[in-house]
């Protein structure tokens, strides 16, 4: 999808109809401006940005734009601006990984936590930002806690590891149904249980019934991806 500046610059969000939504008429000019300076070379929005963006409701009084426009817009501009991380190069540096949580690569911390991506070209698709940083920093915690050292990962690293609560006006993973389902990882590792790659790549979890709280879903699900390539390499392999 081509979209160009003066496009852009060009473009009229109507007011809503009756009864419909309506967004605060500033921020989305404000942020349209960003898009146009973003394909005059001006700024750095990406496709995930425009995907994520929210706005307020506009000020008593106003009648804002149409959400149903701006929604309609903001995903051409997604897409003309390209969404998410080249699918080669993250690919290439997973593999990487796994060869390096199987003791058959070195990678050291540093070099997971200093790793930057190109974003996928326009139209293109990419693999979601915030999920392979959250991957990322997983892999850097077990990393670390190996000291060098490659291995998989251990039943103890189940039970040690971490995850942020979810970021405001987020709903994060039901904490029980995920502390319920790494008990079940816990047992396979430890031998006592029958986990396969494809059960942990299948596994869905609830939200939590409030914003900001249960556990960051992008942490989690990056820490089943390490699993997963676990149990599909060495099968009810214990590592304790």
């Amino acid at each position: 999808m081509t979209l160009t500046p003066d496009e852009v610059h060009e473009v009229v969000f109507n007011p809503p109809p009756p009864g419909r939504r309506a967004y605060h008429p500033g921020e989305v000019d404000d942020f349209v401006d960003r898009i146009e300076a973003t394909l005059r070379g001006e700024d750095t929005l990406t496709g995930q940005d425009v995907n994520k963006v929210k706005f307020h409701k506009p000020p008593a009084g106003e009648e804002g734009y149409f959400d149903y426009e701006v929604d309609q817009f903001l995903a051409l501009a997604a897409e003309a601006l390209g969404c998410g991380y080249d699918m080669a190069e993250v690919d290439a540096f997973l593999d990487r990984v796994v060869n390096a949580l199987h003791g058959t690569g070195r990678l050291s911390v540093e070099e997971v936590r200093s790793v930057r991506f190109r974003r996928a070209a326009a139209g293109a698709d990419g693999y979601n930002e915030d999920g392979v940083d959250a991957f990322l920093l997983i892999v850097a915690k077990v990393l670390e806690r190996l000291g060098g050292r490659p291995r998989v990962l251990t039943a103890d690293d189940i039970v040690s590891v971490g995850f942020h609560t979810a970021r405001p006006g987020e709903r994060g993973y039901d904490e029980d149904e995920v502390d319920h389902f790494l008990d079940k990882v816990e047992a396979t590792l430890r031998g006592r249980g029958h986990l396969t790659a494809a059960q942990v790549r299948d596994v869905t979890f609830g939200e939590a019934l409030i914003e900001g709280e249960g556990y960051d879903q992008d942490e989690v699900d990056a820490f089943l991806d390490l699993i997963e390539a676990q149990l599909a390499a060495t099968p009810y392999r214990p590592a304790v």
